[in-house]
């Protein structure tokens, strides 16, 4: 049994209760591997009830979307909890981790920030989902590798389990257990640290050929298996790797991203590592349906999940190298264009956390007809002050934008011809959060 706070278990048995009573539901979910392992684990404990359902994937909270559904239950997973007050019915159940700053009404609303959990370390989407695919039957359990997925997407697992994410591990440990272990992931350790972004190794990333040389200097073969790595020789990789970015001045998550906890699931043949790789490209190639297939029985969907997991590295990668190139900065800000709206968030996080000077966080914009902004930080940033939910959501607002997400990650979209407005307002509102503003006398 998961111990959670008395009212959270409340609003599940809720939610619970709303989904027994009802026959279809509309499922609406965001495409990244939060969003798809919680839309994952929604539809499959939905079809082991026999019950029918709709699933959709969005990019944001596209009210004008939903609306058309809206005569169904709905559940909303990984969209935001701000919902306008048409949309505030007993209908809807609210799948969500991030900060909002409104009532969401008679809506079943499950975000655990209102029930006094941290929505960006204790607690994602696919959390929220498990505990309520648990209410609904503990057999649900076996769809622990679809929140492991989620957690490490949204990097909750950075420095352990913590939260109701650590007392769900805890609970199963019986059935699923982890270990310490390197943090990379490939069919051979170059290809690994080759194809790694988080952590992103300089040099190494994105160069084959330097990844090889690294090993053979190692003394390592770098066509061995991950699997077949020996102890000492995954002490040597961890001692070197670390070296590595100690000289890039990588922020603390980086260190602790290096060697975590890593779970192995052999009646699946991947890691949770894998499995979020292989949600998030799926997701982000427009794929969502793959990952759906995959967790109803359809194995040659995870062939091609692999696939596109490497394609998408490379092509981060790729726009990682450009976005060093486009980087401008302001008083507050890093600032980095990318070609990919999929890769804005990525390229961001890579930056903050292995490549820029930490004093201030990195805003990446994807320009098209509107502009996509995504905003990371530290979380040494943030224990100064910075909330960048806040400011992006206030600087957008603004300049007729909207945005929003988490202290440490969020995003937003200003219109196309607002760009040096929004970043103007946002440099001051994070120089307020920073104490940096000079104030006129």
């Amino acid at each position: 049994m998961i111990s959670i706070d008395e009212a959270y278990t409340s609003k599940i048995t809720e939610a619970k209760k709303l989904i027994e009573d009802r026959d279809f539901f509309r499922i609406f979910s965001h495409y990244d591997a939060d969003g798809v392992s919680s839309a994952l684990i929604l539809a499959e404990s939905l079809r082991r009830m026999n019950k029918n359902f709709h699933l959709s994937f969005l990019r944001s909270l596209d009210l004008e979307v939903i609306a058309e559904s809206s005569e169904y239950p709905l559940i909303l997973s990984d969209l935001g909890s701000d919902i306008r007050e048409d949309f505030r019915s007993n209908n809807l159940i609210i799948v969500d981790h991030h900060i909002s700053s409104s009532s969401s009404g008679s809506a079943i609303n499950l975000n655990p920030r209102k029930f006094g959990y941290d929505g960006t370390r204790e607690a994602c989407s696919a959390t929220v989902s498990f505990l309520l695919s648990m209410a609904l039957d503990s057999s649900n359990s076996d769809l622990f590798p679809a929140f492991i997925a989620g957690v490490i997407g949204d990097k909750q697992n950075v420095g352990g389990f913590n939260g109701i994410n650590g007392k769900i591990v805890e609970s199963l440990r019986g059935q699923y257990q982890s270990s310490k272990d390197l943090n990379l992931v490939g069919k051979s350790i170059s290809e690994a640290i080759f194809l790694s972004i988080d952590p992103y190794f300089d040099g190494l990333s994105g160069n084959l050929e330097s990844s090889r040389y690294f090993l053979q200097n190692l003394g390592i073969d770098p066509d061995t298996p991950m699997m077949n790595l020996r102890t000492d020789e995954k002490e040597k990789i961890v001692d070197s790797l670390t070296l590595q970015l100690i000289k890039q001045d990588s922020a603390s998550e980086g260190y602790e991203t290096l060697v975590s906890d890593v779970f192995n699931f052999k009646n699946l043949g991947l890691s949770g590592n894998q499995l979020c790789d292989y949600f998030d490209a799926a997701g982000r190639n427009g794929k969502m349906g793959l990952p759906t297939s995959w967790i109803m029985g359809n194995e040659e969907a995870k062939e091609e999940m692999y696939s596109l997991s490497i394609r998408l590295k490379k092509e981060a990668l790729e726009q990682i190298r450009r976005s060093i190139g486009s980087k401008r900065e302001l008083e507050n800000i890093h600032i980095v264009y990318v070609e990919n709206p999929y890769l804005a968030g990525i390229t961001a996080s890579a930056m903050m956390v292995y490549i820029v000077k930490r004093s201030k966080p990195v805003v990446a914009l994807y320009k098209n007809k509107d502009t996509k902004v995504s905003g990371r930080a530290s979380r040494e940033l943030v224990t100064k002050g910075i909330d960048l939910s806040n400011a992006i959501s206030r600087a957008a607002s603004a300049v007729g934008g909207h945005g929003g997400g988490h202290d440490i990650a969020a995003g937003g979209e200003i219109p196309f011809d607002m760009e040096e407005e929004f970043l103007k307002k946002l440099n001051e509102e994070l120089g307020d959060q920073l104490g940096r503003t000079k104030k006129s006398p």
